[in-house]
């Protein structure tokens, strides 16, 4: 009688995800500030905001609009390094403050 094949031993493997890193950008210079300044497409920007891009989208179309400034260049908008920086900055609590 013919021996049955086992069953080969499966390793399992564990991805260890890294915290987040902004992806490389486009490099633009911005005439405000003089040096270069990273631009984002709205996945990355969604994804360093920790919204959908539903939401920027949602954001962008609303009277008046919400959210970060943005670059419109034709019909593609990007989002510069340091809007994203400032909105964030500008939604920030500080819990002493915001008791008063």
């Amino acid at each position: 009688m013919p021996h049955a094949p086992t069953p080969t031993a499966r390793a399992t493997v564990h991805t260890i995800r890294a915290p987040y890193t902004p992806p490389a950008a486009s490099i633009c210079i911005c005439a405000d500030a003089g040096t270069p300044s990273l631009l984002y497409t709205n996945d990355e920007a969604a994804k360093i905001l920790k919204v959908s891009v539903a939401t920027l989208r949602r954001w962008r179309t609303q009277q008046p609009p919400q959210g970060p400034a943005y670059v419109r260049i034709g019909a593609r908008i990007s989002y510069r390094h340091q809007d994203l920086a400032d909105y964030l900055d500008s939604n920030r609590v500080v819990p002493e403050v915001a008791a008063r």
